[in-house]
C-alpha cells in the first residue's frame, strides 16, 4: 500500500483526529471497522462520533477516492482532498442544491415534526414532500402559502431537470452508487415516464444501498432500499423481472447476499477471479447487513489474490482480522 503524506495532511483538516498509520495495522485498535467500512478502504481521519474519512485504493495500492463514512454504515464519495477529485461528489452536491426547496427551509425553521402536525399529515408523508415538493397536494399548498407568505415558486420550486442531468452524468460510470438511479426514477415519475422510472429504480437497486443519499432522516439504508423496491413495483406494475440480481433485490437483503455469493463461487470455478471479487463485494455491500462478514471478506481476499490484485487482497484480510477482533 502507498500512503502519501498528503492523505493525512489534507484529509485530517477539519475532519476529526488524524489516524496514526501504525494503528491501521492493528486489528484490535478499532480504527478499521472491519465488515462495516467499505473493504477496499482505510480511514485517515476519525471524528469523536465515530464518523470517518476513508480513502479507497485500487487493486495495486494506489489511492483512488476519498469517502465520507458514517457510524450507521452509510458512505459517499467526498470532494476533498484536491488530489482525489470526485465527479460523483460534485454531482451529488449539484443534486442537493437543485432539489433544495423553500419548504425545506421552512421545516428547518419551524421544526419538521411540528409543521407536519400543524398540516395534519404523517411524518412519512411530509418527508416525501421535502424530497419531492411536486407531491404536495393543493389544499396543503394553500395552507403553506398562507403560513409562510411565500408563493409556489419560493416554497415548492425544485430544478428536477438539473438534478436529473447531474445524476445522468454519474449513473453510467458509477453503477455502485445508488442515489443517481433514485434521482432519475423520481424525475421520470414526475414527468409520468413509467419506463424511465423503472429503469432508474432498477439502477438504484443494483447499487450499494449505503449510498442511498436522499433517504428520509432516521431511515436506515436497508429500509430505504425496500422503499426503492416498492417504487420499482409501483412503476413496473408488479411484473417479475427477468434479471436474477434485480429479482434478488426485490426479495430482500438475504436473497441479495445468497445471489452474489453464488455468483462469486461460479466465477471462481470458471477462473474469472477479478469478477468473483466484485461479486463478493456486492454480496457484502449491495444490501449491507453486517452479519457473517467473515465469509464475504474471506471470499474477497481469496478472489483478489487469485486475480493478482494484491492490495485488495491485503485490505480484505485486514478488514477480516478487524471484523474477527471486534466480535
Amino acid at each position: 500500500m502507498r500512503l502519501p503524506r498528503w492523505l493525512f495532511a489534507h484529509c485530517a483538516d477539519g475532519a476529526g483526529r488524524a489516524v496514526d498509520p501504525d494503528a491501521l495495522l492493528d486489528p484490535g485498535s478499532g480504527v478499521v471497522q472491519g465488515g462495516r467500512m467499505p473493504p477496499d478502504s482505510l480511514p485517515v481521519a476519525v471524528e469523536a462520533s465515530g464518523d470517518a474519512l476513508l480513502v479507497r485504493f485500487d487493486g495495486w495500492g494506489a489511492p483512488v477516492e476519498a469517502v465520507t463514512w458514517r457510524g450507521d454504515g452509510t458512505y459517499q464519495p467526498a470532494q476533498a482532498p484536491p488530489e482525489l477529485p470526485s465527479p460523483a461528489a460534485r454531482a451529488l452536491a449539484e443534486v442537493r442544491a437543485a432539489l433544495r426547496s423553500g419548504l425545506a427551509d421552512m421545516a428547518e425553521a419551524l421544526g419538521r415534526n411540528a409543521l407536519a402536525h400543524d398540516l395534519g399529515v404523517s411524518g412519512e408523508t411530509f418527508a416525501g414532500w421535502l424530497r419531492d415538493a411536486r407531491l404536495v397536494p393543493e389544499p396543503h399548498r394553500v395552507a403553506l402559502r398562507r403560513l409562510s407568505g411565500e408563493d409556489d415558486a419560493a416554497l415548492f420550486g425544485q430544478d428536477w431537470p438539473a438534478a436529473a442531468a447531474a445524476a445522468g452524468r454519474i449513473a453510467p460510470v458509477r453503477p455502485d452508487l445508488a442515489w443517481p438511479g433514485v434521482v432519475l426514477g423520481y424525475a421520470a415519475e414526475g414527468r409520468t415516464d413509467a419506463a424511465a422510472a423503472v429503469a432508474g429504480y432498477a439502477a438504484a437497486l443494483s447499487g450499494e444501498a449505503p449510498t442511498l443519499a436522499l433517504r428520509d432522516p432516521g431511515t436506515s439504508h436497508e429500509e430505504a432500499a425496500r422503499r426503492v423496491a416498492e417504487d420499482w413495483r409501483r412503476c413496473a406494475g408488479g411484473w417479475p423481472p427477468g434479471d436474477a440480481a434485480l429479482a434478488a433485490a426485490l426479495t430482500g437483503a438475504g436473497a441479495v447476499r445468497a445471489h452474489h455469493l453464488a455468483e462469486c463461487d461460479r466465477l471462481r470455478r470458471q477462473g474469472r477471479a477479478a469478477q468473483a471479487y466484485e461479486e463478493a463485494r456486492r454480496a457484502g455491500w449491495r444490501r449491507h447487513v453486517p452479519v457473517d462478514m467473515d465469509d464475504v471478506l474471506g471470499r474477497m481476499s481469496d478472489a483478489a489474490a487469485a486475480a493478482g490484485a494484491s492490495a485488495h487482497a491485503a485490505l480484505a484480510r485486514l478488514h477480516l482480522r478487524a471484523w474477527m477482533a471486534g466480535r
